[in-house]
């Protein structure tokens, strides 16, 4: 099935990467006189071609443990850190100018980068890829409504150190240290767009999503997604090829942890060099994250590079 799944998703991207007649029309996203400026967390709400990649890194330091307790032993743990890293690249393309394909592959990857984290927290890796469809819904001249179905297929890789030591300690057999987590889920949603005046933009973003739960604990879960972004380009005012971004998403379903503390929000502002058909990015990445071991919630930050060209 997921052969079968990505057979079709290359036969698709290559009929979408064909020649075809299509009326003249702006490589970048554009409103009402505004070219908007997307990122990553938020995906823009436009039909178009593009291709897209992304690597980032961020950390959260000075996290707390409590004693870690093994078969009636308690350990004294001290602080410790966390770091994020991830990699990806997406490609879209548009099928006729109402609906475009797009296949996108990721890795994630989360490290207890001291004694403390590392018992506590083990190493999680994420990887994967989606396949999906985005269709126009609705246009007026200021406003852009569209609908998005996809499927992602992932891999979620842990290494529990804490988990193993209380297994062998209890004498459960055949205890793994190292466990991987196969995971089909679909997800629906909308974006819609909305060019506020020349210089400023809104993208606003609603999904929800069903298929196996990323922790053995689960078998299946539903899940949801909301963010929302607010961009300036200062194109039309300055005549400078550049942007900015401010986006926030919150999810109900965190990708790389194997408890579920609750929803995880991210923020990004981007800065971005804005040509005719490419957006070179850099991004000021925070996490207000339960993706740890902790019930709550810890600040990560760190930076991105993204790179995307329209065509």
């Amino acid at each position: 099935m997921v052969r079968s799944a990505a057979t079709l998703a290359v036969a698709l991207l290559a009929l979408g990467a064909a020649p075809r007649a299509r009326a003249q029309e702006a490589p970048r996203p554009s409103l009402a006189g505004h070219t908007f400026v997307s990122t990553d967390l938020v995906p823009d709400a436009f039909v178009r071609s593009y291709v897209r990649s992304v690597i980032g890194y961020a950390e959260a330091t000075s996290i707390d443990y409590p004693p870690l307790v093994i078969d009636g032993d308690t350990l004294q743990v001290l602080n410790g850190s966390l770091s994020y890293a991830t990699l990806g690249f997406e490609y879209q393309a548009m099928l006729r100018n109402w609906i475009a394909t797009r296949i996108g592959a990721v890795l994630v990857s989360r490290l207890g980068t001291q004694g403390s984290s590392l018992a506590n927290e083990g190493v999680t890796i994420a990887q994967g890829y989606d396949f999906g469809f985005l269709a126009k819904l609705r246009q007026t001249p200021k406003s852009m409504l569209c609908g998005s179905i996809a499927v992602t297929n992932q891999t979620v890789t842990i290494v529990d150190v804490k988990q193993f030591a209380e297994d062998v300690a209890s004498g459960v057999p055949n205890a793994r240290l190292i466990d991987d987590i196969p995971t089909v889920r679909s997800d629906a949603g909308l974006r819609l767009a909305w060019a506020a005046s020349p210089t400023f933009g809104v993208t606003l973003l609603g999904e929800g999503s069903y298929g196996d739960a990323p922790r053995r604990q689960e078998r299946t879960s539903w899940g949801w997604d909301v963010g929302a972004s607010v961009d300036y380009d200062a194109e039309p005012s300055h005549g400078i090829p550049m942007g900015v971004v401010f986006g926030y998403r919150l999810t109900s379903l965190p990708g790389v942890t194997a408890m579920d503390h609750g929803n995880s929000s991210q923020t990004v502002l981007r800065i971005a060099y804005t040509g005719k058909r490419d957006v070179v990015a850099l991004d000021m990445l925070g996490v207000f994250n339960r993706q740890n071991a902790q019930a709550t919630a810890i600040w990560a930050g760190g930076t991105a590079f993204s790179m995307r060209i329209y065509f």
